[in-house]
């Protein structure tokens, strides 16, 4: 049987992933994993803490990954939706082979879950929903609520987990979205999308979409559409076997696996992670062809890590996805 994965846009309301969990099983499907996009405004951060702790311990989901857009608090321009949109498209690429993708766009702001619905329009999913609540269980959810009960766990866990036993208008319940995956047209899109000749059907969906103009050649919209797939799409394949993680004895070798154990987790190209000395400057990643990558950046924690990563690449373009992908994720840290 097909493990489940979660996948929800996370703002200031907490409970609406754990109400969208409840509401699934409820239904009969039991999740495997969640992975949650956010922007890095404080009070979300503090909602992501607040689930990392909780999901594992009440919901026994120990797989419970977060994707921070550094760049803003809000997605407030086009640099902003292009970081979220890739980061939406990579999660669901990454993951629709070997998961069933539930997608939930009933968190954060309304250009995070637009965005993430059109991620959907592009590369699937087995079902996309938004998580309605009543007014006044919606004021319950709110994180400053939550911070007043954070040591208390009964209270915590009813804010999490609001009763299902009650009247129908009274009660959270999903609301499923009707989408069109476009997966099978992304070549001809891409084409479209550069100005090249796609066929007559690809050229005027993207016309009428204005992503292209009365001369084929593309908008700045379509532009943006264009810079968010190619670089999707020119990631190397997942890996088919587990990753391999040498970490060498030093004072943080326990959080320098930790963080290697991230890396390899987030990136599914990454075949092999192993510890390199450390080399002064900023935080950086060089590529080495064929198909490995040099990582040095500091820790959260504030120690010094490098990393030679060896992944799937097989072609020059691969490798650079690759290493820009990695690198916006170690400017973010």
């Amino acid at each position: 049987m097909a493990k489940k994965l979660l996948i929800s846009t996370l703002g200031t309301s907490p409970a609406v992933v754990t109400e969208a969990l409840d509401l699934l099983k409820e239904e009969g499907v039991t999740v495997n994993g969640v992975v949650l996009l956010s922007t890095a405004d404080a009070d979300v951060r503090d909602a992501i803490a607040l689930l990392s702790e909780h999901l594992p311990s009440h919901d026994g989901i120990s797989r419970v990954e977060t994707i921070v857009i550094e760049s803003c608090g809000d997605v407030v321009d086009a640099a902003g939706a292009v970081s979220f949109m890739q980061e939406a498209c990579r999660v669901l690429k990454q993951y629709r082979d070997d998961y069933q993708l539930y997608v939930s766009i009933a968190g954060g702001r309304k250009v995070m879950s637009a965005l993430l619905a059109l991620a959907v329009q592009f590369y699937g999913a087995s079902r996309l929903f938004h998580v309605w609540v009543p007014p006044w269980l919606e004021n319950e959810g709110d994180i400053d609520r939550f911070r007043l009960y954070r040591g208390h766990p009964e209270k915590l866990n009813q804010l999490f987990h609001p009763s299902l036993e009650v009247e129908e208008s009274d009660r959270p319940r999903l609301v499923d979205l009707p989408f069109v995956s476009l997966f099978p047209l992304l070549p001809q899109l891409l084409l479209g999308l550069r100005g090249e000749q796609a066929d007559k059907t690809t050229q005027l969906l993207l016309a009428t979409n204005q992503l292209i103009d009365s001369h084929g050649r593309p908008t700045q919209l379509g532009d943006m559409v264009r810079q968010v797939l190619e670089d999707v799409e020119s990631l190397p394949p997942p890996r088919s076997v587990s990753p391999l993680i040498d970490v060498k004895d030093h004072h943080y070798k326990e959080q320098a696996k930790a963080e290697a154990d991230k890396l390899c987790n987030r990136f599914t190209f990454v075949v092999e992670a192993t510890s390199i000395p450390w080399r002064e400057g900023e935080s950086q990643v060089k590529s080495e062809p064929p198909d490995s990558l040099r990582v040095y950046f500091r820790t959260r924690q504030g120690f010094c890590l490098a990393l030679r990563l060896r992944t799937t690449a097989a072609t020059p373009g691969q490798l650079e996805a690759a290493r820009k992908d990695i690198e916006r994720y170690v400017r973010s840290r």
